[in-house]
C-alpha cells in the first residue's frame, strides 16, 4: 500500500466501515486530524470539528449491532439553511476522509443512525450555525489483520461491497453516442464519483458534459428528496474532480467543472 499513495487511490479503496477497534485513535492522530480540519475550515469558513471519546451519539446504533466501538467522530457544522455551505462541508470533508484513508483510518458517512442531540451537546455550534451531518472515524476493527491487507484486496472490497449506479445512470442526460465523444478527463471523474459516498447512500448526483464549451456539470437529481443532497454534491465533486486529474469547480447545483 505503501505505492499507493495519491487521493485517486485513496479513492479506490475507501469503504465505509462500522466496526472499530476498541482503542481510541491516539494523540498523534487527532493533531494531523486537527490540523487538516483547521485547513478546511479556513478555506470554507465552516465548523468542521473532531469529537474524541463520546459513546452517547452512537450509543443505541452500536446496541443494535449495526455500529461497534464508535467513540470518534467528525461533527460537521456550518451556518443554518445555507445550501452552498452544506455542499462545501461535503467537498472539504471527503478530503479529511481521503487522507485518513492513507493513513490506514476507516470512516463512515451517517446522517440517520445517530442521537443528535447527543451530538449537539458534544460538539460546539454557535448562533446561525446548524449541525449538517457526522463522519465515524478510528482504526478499523482488528486493524492490524486490516492493514495487512494488499491494495488489490481492498480494491476489489470496494468494487463488491455496495450496489452502485452504472455510468449511464450517472449521466442520464447523455446519449451513449455523446458519451463515448466526451473526453478521458469525464469519464475519469464520472468513475471517480461512482466510488465516493454519500450521507443517505442514495448517490444522489449527476454528471453532463457540454462539448460546446468543454465543461462538466454536476447536478442534484430532481426526484431526490434528501436533507442531505448538497452534502453529497460537494462530496461528489471532489471525487470527480480528483479522478479528472485536474481543474476547478463552480459551487452549486449545476456548477460548472473547468478542465486544466
Amino acid at each position: 500500500m505503501m505505492l499507493h499513495d495519491k487521493l485517486i487511490d485513496a479513492i479506490a479503496i475507501r469503504t465505509a466501515v462500522r466496526r472499530y477497534d476498541p482503542d481510541p485513535i491516539d494523540d498523534d492522530t487527532a493533531r494531523r486530524l486537527d490540523m487538516a480540519l483547521d485547513a478546511a475550515n479556513t478555506l470554507s469558513g465552516l465548523h468542521l470539528q473532531l469529537i474524541r471519546n463520546e459513546r452517547q451519539a452512537f450509543a443505541t446504533a452500536m446496541s443494535s449491532g449495526r455500529f461497534a466501538n464508535v467513540t470518534t467522530y467528525l461533527a460537521l457544522v456550518g451556518p443554518r439553511g445555507d445550501n452552498e455551505s452544506k455542499e462545501q462541508a461535503g467537498f472539504y470533508a471527503e478530503r479529511v476522509v481521503l487522507t485518513a484513508t492513507q493513513q490506514g483510518m476507516g470512516t463512515c458517512w451517517v446522517a440517520g443512525s445517530i442521537d443528535r442531540e447527543q451530538v449537539e451537546r458534544h460538539c460546539s455550534i454557535e448562533r446561525g450555525e446548524e449541525l449538517y451531518v457526522v463522519i465515524a472515524i478510528g482504526l478499523p476493527e482488528q486493524h492490524e489483520d486490516y492493514a495487512r491487507r494488499s491494495y488489490e484486496e481492498f480494491t476489489e472490497r470496494q468494487r463488491t461491497h455496495r450496489s452502485s449506479k452504472s455510468f449511464e445512470e450517472f449521466t442520464p442526460g447523455m446519449s451513449d453516442e455523446t458519451r463515448a465523444a466526451a473526453p478521458a478527463w469525464f469519464a475519469a471523474g464520472v468513475e471517480a464519483a461512482r466510488k465516493a459516498p454519500s450521507a443517505r447512500n442514495l448517490q444522489p448526483v449527476r454528471f453532463s458534459y457540454r462539448a460546446e464549451d468543454d465543461t462538466a456539470a454536476a447536478y442534484i437529481d430532481a426526484g431526490a428528496q434528501d436533507n442531505h443532497a448538497y452534502n453529497d454534491l460537494g462530496i461528489a465533486k471532489l471525487h470527480f474532480q480528483i479522478g479528472a486529474g485536474s481543474g476547478t469547480w463552480a459551487w452549486g447545483d449545476g456548477g460548472l467543472f473547468l478542465h486544466r
